[in-house]
């Protein structure tokens, strides 16, 4: 409907999917649209109300009312539910806790994600709109590796190396197992917004099935590191089974695999 809350979202987007899961589980209405990252740059400003900063997705528009921050929109979504709570009040703090850490390890995985992405011929074929005619596609690899950096601009993806992005991982991923161990298979207790911040982290170490978020081959083999991917394989199952259980397949599911990890 016209009236509803805009969402702004890109489609691959591991926050972009922590809201729209909330969004979805509460069965909030929304009008929802797709931001292509650096050739959508201007019109998600235009939205925002920011000519200047830095803007990103997720960003619900309300109104006169801009929510920037996947944490917020998650709150903004809570306070008008009406069934299961996502973030219990009484539990706030630790639900917090462990989204703050799903932000430091998808941070550390979007460094790596950002590098195999660029040195992938086929992801950044498969990052061009259907339109674009495959014999084309070759000819515009290096507009995509532009994208990339001014991707990791954006970002301030620094210069830290691979080894040091994994190391942080993996301190994060076991932090994240000693938590479900702990709570019994949900970080606290029972499903929360939570888990669904450790399910997006999981998207950079191995992706989710198609069903879910479709990717091209060369985007799904760019987006995953199979040696996190080995020694982190229960958390991975967990992921599959918690989509399984609170996660239902949308009816529409785009088909335009996007490469850029935002």
């Amino acid at each position: 409907m016209a009236d509803d809350p805009v969402l702004v979202s890109t489609w691959f987007s591991p926050w972009s999917e922590r809201v729209r899961w909330v969004l979805d589980h509460h069965g909030i209405a929304v009008r929802r649209i797709e931001h292509a990252p650096f050739l959508g740059e201007w019109r998600l400003r235009r939205l925002a109300g920011s000519p200047a900063g830095r803007v990103s997705v997720p960003l619900l528009i309300d109104g006169g009312a801009v929510v920037r921050e996947s944490w917020d929109i998650a709150r903004w979504a809570e306070a008008r539910a009406t069934g299961e709570r996502l973030i219990p009040p009484d539990r706030e703090v630790e639900v917090r806790r462990w989204v703050d850490l799903a932000d430091e390890v998808s941070a550390a995985g979007r460094g790596i994600t950002v590098a195999a992405l660029a040195a992938s011929p086929g992801a950044l074929d498969e990052a061009l709109p259907p339109f674009v005619p495959s014999w084309i596609r070759p000819l515009l690899r290096p507009v995509g590796r532009h994208g990339m950096r001014w991707f990791g601009r954006k970002y301030t993806i620094d210069g830290e190396g691979e080894a040091s992005r994994l190391q942080r991982m993996r301190a994060g991923l076991d932090r994240f197992r000693a938590g479900l161990s702990a709570g019994g298979g949900y970080l606290i207790g029972s499903f929360s917004y939570a888990d669904i911040a450790l399910a997006t982290v999981l998207q950079a170490v191995s992706p989710v099935a198609n069903q879910y978020i479709r990717l091209g081959p060369s985007t799904r083999a760019a987006w995953t590191v199979a040696s996190l991917a080995h020694d982190y394989a229960d958390l991975i199952s967990w992921r599959d089974e918690l989509y399984s259980r609170h996660r239902p397949p949308r009816a529409r599911r785009d088909p335009h695999a996007t490469a850029l990890p935002g």
